[in-house]
């Protein structure tokens, strides 16, 4: 037993050290001029480590992309289960706060030479599961789809802009700004 409790603290070191190494490395180049090699040095473990883990460098990065992608939905369900009339604003709130708290992580995911997608279904995510359409009801459906675009096409810009900004606003001002934007004024 207390060996399967090593074994995991240390699968679990080594997957954080592979995890930081390569988010280091992307805040530099893309994915495509990373490599394996440099990528092992950067977290101190060896190669055969390195894929005893992950296939290649692409599973690391949807590792690290689904992590965050659960987080999201798990606690986007948490908080959905709570009736609130403001729910809309704390979902989008909370997920700030989880952007700021792992800024160095999602800084380079949400860069604009990260993976458009990645960006896409996590916001599409989250706008999904706060059922945007509903908080439009009784307008265009047309225009409904228009602001979803916008408000997630939006949303990834604003973050973009403020994980790059020194000093940074607040969790709770960006989430006002997506809110306000994103909605239509009741």
């Amino acid at each position: 037993m207390a060996r399967e409790l090593v074994e995991s603290r240390r699968t679990q070191y080594t997957r954080r050290a592979l995890r930081d190494a390569l988010i280091e490395l992307l805040a530099d180049k893309p994915l495509a001029r990373i490599t394996v090699r440099e990528l092992c040095e950067r977290a101190d473990v060896n190669r055969s480590t390195f894929y005893a883990h992950y296939p290649d460098l692409d599973s690391l990065l949807r590792d690290i992309e689904e992590d965050t992608i659960d987080w999201v939905n798990g606690t986007l369900q948490q908080l959905l289960e709570r009736p609130d009339p403001d729910s809309v604003g704390r979902v989008i709130e909370h997920v700030c706060r989880y952007i700021a708290d792992n800024r160095s992580h999602l800084r380079v995911l949400m860069s604009p030479q990260a993976d458009l997608r990645f960006q896409q279904q996590l916001l599409g995510l989250i706008y999904g599961r706060i059922d945007l359409a509903t908080q439009l009801q009784g307008t265009d459906p047309q225009e409904a789809e228009m602001r979803m675009h916008f408000a997630v096409s939006g949303s990834i810009g604003l973050l973009q802009h403020w994980l790059a900004s020194e000093p940074t606003a607040p969790p709770e001002t960006v989430a006002r700004i997506i809110t306000t934007m994103a909605l239509p004024a009741r």
